[in-house]
């Protein structure tokens, strides 16, 4: 993945009403973006991507009306987690679940779900 696949599935997305990218980093060796996403019904996600050769890092926030509502990535600080170091947050950044390694079109069907819950 490229972080222009990630750039081009949330300016696609239904749910997304506008991506302002504020980091983006294309080097050899190495790519990077920071972004903000207003999204339908209120929310508002967070985009954290970097990657290279031998490493990713990630964080998808999801928050409405300044309220965390949901927050996946792999910041290495659970280390019991079966998932390590993959792992969300759900309404606290207390509490961890585990989760599978999560990616720009996983998260994109997570909120469409949550979206659809609320009616909107």
């Amino acid at each position: 993945m490229k972080v222009q696949d990630i750039l081009d599935a949330f300016s696609t997305s239904e749910v997304v009403q506008e991506l302002v990218v504020l980091v983006l980093v294309e080097e050899p060796g190495k790519q990077a973006v920071r972004a903000k996403a207003s999204l339908k019904g209120g929310y508002v996600m967070y985009i954290t991507e970097a990657f290279g050769k031998g490493f990713r890092s990630y964080s998808y926030h999801i928050q409405k009306e300044g309220k965390m509502v949901r927050r996946w990535d792999n910041a290495p600080h659970w280390p019991e987690m079966k998932t390590f170091p993959h792992h969300y947050h759900l309404n606290s950044e207390k509490e961890a679940l585990e989760c599978q390694e999560f990616f720009a079109l996983d998260v994109l069907r997570e909120i469409k779900g949550i979206i659809k819950s609320e009616g909107c």
